[in-house]
Order: structure tokens, then sequence, then C-alpha cells
């Protein structure tokens, strides 16, 4: 998704073409700013979805099986503190699906409120 604007620009037309088309069906438009809401909530989830899994959480963090046969650690299982150190505390990294969910989202949410209102 390397065009991220056009991608988000033309979700919230097309959630204005539902919109229209269920306004047209007889719906309210209490119930069509729950659905827009509701789809920004979840576009917004995945957005911050996105962003954690760039984030390094388990940087550091081995898992170790049990090994009932071998005392010694394993080659390679420690991790130098400063390696994670400097991998923990890199700057946030906000990707292209992350900008799609957030910014779509963001709209669905403003147009859900003034369906609303």
């Amino acid at each position: 998704m390397k065009n991220w604007k056009r991608a988000a620009t033309g979700t919230v037309a097309a959630g204005l073409l539902v919109a229209l088309v269920m306004k047209i069906l007889g719906q309210s438009f209490m119930t069509i700013g729950n659905l827009l809401f509701m789809v920004g909530l979840a576009l917004i989830v995945f957005g911050a979805i996105c962003v954690l899994l760039k984030g390094h959480l388990f940087t550091g963090w081995r898992h170790l099986w049990h090994r009932k046969d071998k005392v010694e650690p394993l080659p390679g299982e420690k991790v130098p503190v400063k390696h994670v150190a400097s991998v923990k505390n890199s700057p946030i990294v906000v990707n292209t699906f992350a900008r799609f969910g957030l910014v779509s989202g963001a709209c669905y949410i403003i147009l859900g409120i003034v369906f609303t209102i």
C-alpha cells in the first residue's frame, strides 16, 4: 500500500456511499452514524495494532525450552544489553498500514458523530 492517502480517501468515500444507500433504503441517521463510528473504531484499533507490531516489545526475551539433557546455555542465547536498549529506545515507527487505519478511522469517527448529531 504505497499510496495510503488515496486508499484512505477511497475508503471514506465508499463509507459515505454506503451511508447514502442506507439512507435511501430508509435507515435513520442514528443507525448510520453508529455504524460509521464502529467502523472508525475498528480502523483505529487496526492502526494501533500496526504501530505496536513495529514496537519491538519482545526484544531481548528468550523462550527457553526445557532441556533435560543439556545444562550449559546454547551459544547466542545471551543478548547484549546495549543492543536491547538501543532497539527498545528506537523511535516509534508508523508504517503505511497504520497511517491508513488511523486516518481513515478518524474520518469515520468524525462522520459518525456528524451523522448522529
